[in-house]
Formats: structure tokens, sequence, C-alpha cells
């Protein structure tokens, strides 16, 4: 009974001699998380958003807010002279595009006709001439399908033939008149006869000339 008495006394004395430590321990221990808590929150309440300080979040400063702004400014202008240009090339592909087009329509349309056409003219007079196929080619461009070139044909020899009659007219008008002149070249010597002079009427001087025409009256 004694020896159990003395037992429990030894235990409660352990047990009271723990319980203080445990205590000092775990106080110090919450101590401890809730300032590294602590410290944690302090840095990120210094560092949790650095753009706060920065003008719409991006820039340290007015004179980079200003620089950046001249750069798009100027990025823009660019951009807007390239759609521009590429509006402007786009325009003119499609034109060549719609001119590219109607030529080949107009040549598969023409293939018939020019075939018809050197069937019947491909004479040394015409389409093996340089000068008819150059005038054919233009009335073709001109009138298309529509180009008679019979009729074309035809105008084209009446008007050949009229500038051969005209110049063998100029030619003969030329001769005759030479003609004249040759027989009026004459002057009258002391007996009354008639000698040709030693000058032609285009070599005298002009008082050569009157004073051959005295002579005659």
């Amino acid at each position: 009974m004694t020896e159990n008495l003395v037992q429990n006394e030894i235990q409660n004395e352990k047990a009271e001699m723990i319980e203080p430590a445990s205590a000092e321990n775990s106080e110090s221990f919450s101590q401890k998380a809730v300032e590294k808590k602590d410290s944690e929150n302090i840095g990120q309440s210094v560092n949790s958003d650095p753009k706060e300080n920065l003008i719409l979040g991006k820039f340290k400063s007015i004179d980079d807010l200003s620089k950046a702004y001249e750069e798009i400014q100027k990025l823009q202008g660019k951009t807007s002279d390239e759609l521009g240009n590429l509006r402007k090339n786009l325009t003119d592909f499609n034109n060549l595009k719609e001119v590219s087009q109607n030529i080949m329509q107009l040549k598969e349309a023409l293939i018939p006709c020019i075939k018809r056409d050197k069937e019947l003219y491909d004479t040394p007079e015409y389409f093996q001439n340089e000068t008819f196929k150059e005038i054919y080619t233009e009335a073709l461009m001109a009138y298309g399908d529509n180009l008679d070139t019979d009729r074309m044909v035809s105008l084209l020899e009446a008007y050949v033939n009229d500038r051969i009659k005209n110049h063998d007219k100029e030619n003969s008008a030329k001769k005759e008149t030479q003609g004249i002149l040759d027989s009026m070249i004459y002057e009258k010597n002391p007996k009354n006869s008639i000698n040709p002079p030693k000058k032609s009427l285009s070599q005298m001087s002009e008082d050569e000339f009157r004073e051959s025409i005295r002579k005659l009256i």
C-alpha cells in the first residue's frame, strides 16, 4: 500500500514536469508559425502586383507612353500605305486579267475568220506581203469578226489603181509640158531662119528668157 502511494506521487511529479515543457514548446512553435506567416504576407503585400506602379500596367513614365504612341502612329501609317498599294495592285491585276480574258475571247472568235481569209488571200500580193498583213491586222482589231475582208481588198485594189492612174497622168502631163517648152526654145537669126538657142529654157536667166521672148514677137 505504501509502495503504491509512493509510485503515484512519483508519476504525478513527472507529469507536472512534462506538461509545462510541452505547453512552452507548443506556444513557441505557434508563435514562430505566426511570425513566418506574417513575414510571407508582408512580402506578398509588397511584391504581390508590381504592375500597380506602372502607367496602364506597362509604362514606367509619360515619356515611355508617348514614345509607344508615336511608334503606333508610324506603324499605322506604314500599314495604311501598304494596304493602299495592295488595293492598287489588286485593281491593276483585275484590270489586266479582264483585258487578257477579252483578248483571249477575241482571239478565239477570230480564228475561223483568219483561217478563211488565209485560204482566199494567201498570195504574194496579200498575206505574203508584210504591208498587207499589217493593214489586215489593224482592220481585224478594229472590226473583229465583223470585218468584211472581200470589201477591204476591193477598196485597197481600187485605191492602188487610182494611184497608178494618177501617177501615169502626172507623168504624161509632165512629158507634154516638157515637149511644149522644148518646142518654144528657139531664136530668130538675121536671115529670119529659126535656130535653137544655145541654152535650154531651164538654164536661161530671167533676162535671157525675156530676150528670147522679144525675138519671137
